[in-house]
């Protein structure tokens, strides 16, 4: 491959800057929902099984309406499922932003590298 078609391809590939910062930008509010929805469920868990009021109780004063035991446990054991499965999707986004910004990583290295030790070869311009 000679640098005329290295520079042709270099100039029709798109940047992965803006794309980088978007999936950073997913990345950071991911853990938090993430982080946010399993402390949510265990405490649903923890509520449900070892009969502690740490959330519904505050719910239902909040609502004006009381719960017996019955209803407080299938609310939380549902809440805390659905919950913990949405973390789970979560960390799931987690593991898709991180392969992509190891591969936007990446692709930046190898085009600082061809710049760096192939002099022919120019930077493209942005075009707004």
């Amino acid at each position: 491959m000679n640098e005329k078609n290295l520079q042709k391809i270099i100039d029709t590939q798109p940047s992965v800057s803006g794309s980088t910062f978007l999936v950073s930008t997913l990345f950071i509010i991911s853990w938090l929902l993430m982080v946010g929805l399993f402390v949510l469920s265990i405490g649903l868990f923890l509520e449900s099984y070892l009969h502690y009021k740490i959330f519904l109780d505050w719910v239902s004063r909040q609502l004006n309406f009381g719960l017996n035991e019955e209803q407080r446990w299938k609310i939380a054991v549902s809440f805390g499922l659905f919950s913990l499965f949405l973390s789970i999707i979560f960390l799931g986004v987690i593991f898709l932003c991180k392969m992509v910004l190891r591969r936007n990583h990446f692709i930046i290295q190898i085009e600082d590298w061809i710049f760096a030790n192939m002099k022919e070869l120019k930077k493209p311009k942005i075009t707004k």
